[in-house]
């Protein structure tokens, strides 16, 4: 999933702007209600989980690529 600080809830619709790009709510695309709500969904935990990977993966730095060039 790639962050979006606007969107639609997956979920219920609501419309929400997320404060910031370290805020849960807009890497999963879930409104605050319904990240609240995840312990009784499955759908809303699986959101909220992959979010939680995908944003720890995209605070990692990134390795650097090899700059050599090619070999020939």
């Amino acid at each position: 999933m790639a962050y979006r600080a606007i969107f639609d809830c997956l979920w219920c619709g609501a419309h929400h702007v997320a404060r910031d790009p370290s805020a849960i709510e807009g890497w999963a695309q879930l409104c605050p209600d319904c990240v609240g709500r995840a312990g009784d969904n499955a759908f809303l935990r699986f959101r909220l989980k992959r979010a939680l990977d995908d944003r720890a993966a995209a605070a990692r730095p990134q390795p650097a690529g090899d700059t050599s060039g090619p070999t020939d």
